[in-house]
């Protein structure tokens, strides 16, 4: 079986190598605009659609005349049509907007699609990556390279901070006797995404938000004053500028390793991780929460924890999250609080519901009727307990799907 794995390595190139790259990044941003305009102009006259062969075959004139197309590696450039392509595609079928044109900026990225032909070369020893039309650049392997895998991709990416990484794609055969095989789902876990905590797990355990951003505030606040002081077009705006990216680079940077040791620990401890199928998009409309949702980073999170679950052997499952928060875990009925009631008493059952920990098996419960082995129960309005043949009770955990209920999810209470 083949597996891809990426590789994320810093790069150190000098001063001529950077200004090579930094002019093959321009070259691929002249390129898709001219394509673009290209496509652009044929519909607007003749009413006609232009296809990759058309652009590439244009491409291949052009770069014999064009001494900055010659400069950049010709798979890097027909990569740049093919993304264009992609995004027309996409485009006609609904799932993005209309491919826009990009304005001169100091990031960017080009890629090496077939970078097993020679095009890159990996040297471990000497820790140098060899580029085609760059040459060899230093480069920091912190990680270990597995022996036998193939190189496949390989993409150079300029951060706004100045910073240049390469992310190599590898391909590399894992025997089928070696494949992790999760017995049964016995270990699961489901997830609830909140912002007071950044995660609640369905065994009551709660991972609080880490504020990246909002501990920032403050000095980003400061930066972005210094840059808007400083002329148009001057160095030292340069200067401010780049400061400025280097700060936003480290919240990020901050955000996305908190994201990986969490997600790690989620696959190292549970076979089935249920998350709720959160709509970010619309959740920002709310401007009092903006800041804060995405300062989270769920989305990140989630991503992290699909594909770390392919190597683990287990299985990363979104549910719908609706009425997750208000629907009671042991009885199914719907209890209508509004977002300041953390704790609150069922209507149907009468047992205390800690907000988040209840949504949380409530998730879980219908991650696990998802993967068949609970009832197919996703309207909370039809959710009820199952009922055991013997005693005629509620089960509570084994039948349900859901966790463990000592832990303060739910505490029975009489009604006064």
């Amino acid at each position: 079986m083949n597996r891809l794995k990426t590789f994320r390595f810093r790069l150190y190139p000098n001063h001529r190598q950077e200004r090579k790259m930094l002019r093959m990044i321009d070259t691929s941003r002249r390129l898709w605009n001219d394509a673009l305009a290209h496509r652009r102009r044929r519909w607007q006259e003749n009413g006609e659609s232009t296809p990759y062969n058309l652009q590439q075959w244009i491409l291949t004139r052009e770069r014999h005349s064009d001494p900055l197309l010659g400069e950049l590696y010709s798979q890097s450039a027909q990569d740049t049509l093919h993304r264009l392509a992609h995004a027309f595609e996409a485009f006609f079928a609904r799932r993005a907007g209309y491919p826009k044109f990009k304005k001169f900026s100091q990031r960017g990225s080009f890629t090496y699609p077939q970078a097993y032909n020679g095009s890159v070369k990996l040297d471990t020893r000497r820790r140098r990556l060899f580029l085609s039309k760059v040459g060899n650049v230093p480069i920091i392997l912190h990680r270990p390279i597995t022996s036998g895998a193939r190189l496949k991709t390989c993409t150079v990416v300029r951060e706004p901070s100045g910073r240049w990484f390469a992310s190599l794609v590898f391909e590399e055969v894992i025997p089928l006797q070696d494949l992790i095989v999760p017995v049964s789902w016995s270990s699961s876990v489901g997830v609830d995404l909140g912002l007071k905590s950044l995660v609640t797990l369905s065994d009551g355990t709660k991972v609080e938000h880490p504020h990246y951003l909002r501990k920032s505030e403050k000095r980003l606040k400061h930066l972005n004053r210094n840059l808007s002081r400083k002329q148009m077009g001057s160095h030292n705006r340069e200067k401010a500028r780049k400061r400025l990216a280097i700060e936003h680079s480290k919240v990020a940077n901050q955000r996305k390793d908190h994201n990986h040791k969490l997600s790690t620990r989620l696959l190292a401890d549970n076979k089935l991780v249920v998350f709720e199928d959160l709509r970010v998009s619309n959740m920002v409309l709310n401007q009092r929460l903006a800041k804060s949702i995405y300062d989270a980073g769920w989305a990140q999170l989630v991503k992290f924890a699909e594909y770390k679950a392919k190597a683990a052997g287990g299985l990363v499952l979104r549910v719908p999250a609706a009425y997750s928060t208000q629907e009671c875990w042991f009885c199914g009925e719907l209890n209508q609080l509004s977002l300041d009631v953390r704790e609150s008493e069922c209507m149907g059952c009468c047992r205390w519901l800690d907000r988040d920990i209840n949504a949380a098996r409530v998730v879980l419960k219908r991650g696990i009727a998802k993967v068949g082995q609970d009832m197919p129960e996703l309207k909370p309005v039809e959710t009820r307990p199952l009922l055991l043949q013997r005693t005629g009770e509620a089960s509570l955990v084994k039948d349900a799907g859901s966790t463990r209920h000592e832990i303060g999810a739910g505490t029975s209470r009489p009604r006064s």
